[in-house]
């Protein structure tokens, strides 16, 4: 089983990645284009997306949260953007500076934030969400328990190379790795050209569990349809992140879509269904 998952920011966060869409088009915009190539292969997707989408471009988001292929899920409120006098200091020291803060805040900041995004989502969509990935994938050791006593019950904020299944959090929690090499960090695409990696290298920024090489899309593509074939072999859960803006700016989905074509072959569950579908007769809330 797959499940598909990616996040979406809202335009005035002004991510790196944000600065190359084309005057007039927008993150979200461009996510409903990744949504019709979802519609177009019957792929289920799970999104984390930002409270202030719902706030600031909900008629734009509206037609991805109506979806019946889509859940939506919790990504923090307003991104956690990393302050302009951070950026001056990493600037300063010629470092690559990070794409959110490297804090989630004092436990009361956490409380406030998640119950805002969760309140922005259930306003619009009357839905509650239960899933949940924060940007950047920002957590510390209040993060778990506040977002149980919230009402989430999963959470995909792991990056894991090994990691073939789910496994439960001692706060109750279901964590599904993102077990697949993510895009974002390992993608051509935007500012992330050959020289950005090398000065990341060179800085010691954006290495994970999957190294810190960069792959055209194609090549990326080819490593994720690799690592779904060892995970589905293996009878686990594959956990994929494709944002529809990276994938968008790499290559305008060329890539996504023979992806997507792919996945289409397996049965794609969203984060919600893994505790049905991955703990069957266990109780593991």
């Amino acid at each position: 089983m797959i499940c598909l998952t990616g996040d979406i920011h809202h335009a005035s966060l002004r991510t790196n990645d944000q600065k190359y869409i084309k005057p007039g088009d927008s993150e979200i915009n461009i996510s409903r284009r990744f949504l019709g190539l979802l519609e177009k292969h019957g792929v289920k997707a799970t999104f984390y997306v930002t409270g202030k989408s719902f706030k600031e471009e909900w008629n734009g988001l509206k037609p991805i949260a109506a979806s019946p292929l889509v859940e939506i899920g919790g990504h923090t409120y307003n991104g956690i953007p990393l302050g302009a006098l951070s950026r001056l200091r990493y600037r300063l020291i010629g470092r690559v500076p990070p794409s959110h803060s490297p804090t989630y805040g004092s436990r009361f900041s956490q409380e406030r934030d998640i119950q805002k995004t969760i309140d922005a989502v259930e306003e619009r969509t009357g839905r509650k969400i239960v899933s949940w990935r924060s940007h950047g994938y920002i957590h510390d050791k209040y993060t778990y328990s506040i977002l149980v006593q919230k009402g989430i019950r999963l959470i995909s904020d792991e990056i894991s190379s090994s990691k073939t299944s789910p496994e439960k959090t001692k706060e109750g929690l279901i964590s599904h790795p993102i077990n697949t090499i993510p895009d974002h960090d390992h993608l051509y695409h935007a500012h992330r050209d050959e020289e950005f990696v090398k000065k990341a290298k060179a800085a010691g920024y954006g290495t994970d569990a999957f190294g810190c090489d960069s792959y055209s899309a194609e090549r990326w593509a080819g490593l994720v349809r690799e690592r779904i074939i060892a995970i589905e072999e293996r009878g686990g859960l594959v956990t994929i992140l494709m944002h529809p803006l990276c994938m968008y700016l790499a290559d305008g989905f060329k890539a996504a879509e023979e992806l997507l074509k792919f996945i289409s072959g397996y049965k794609t569950i969203w984060a919600r269904e893994i505790t049905e579908a991955c703990f069957s007769g266990q109780k593991m809330l």
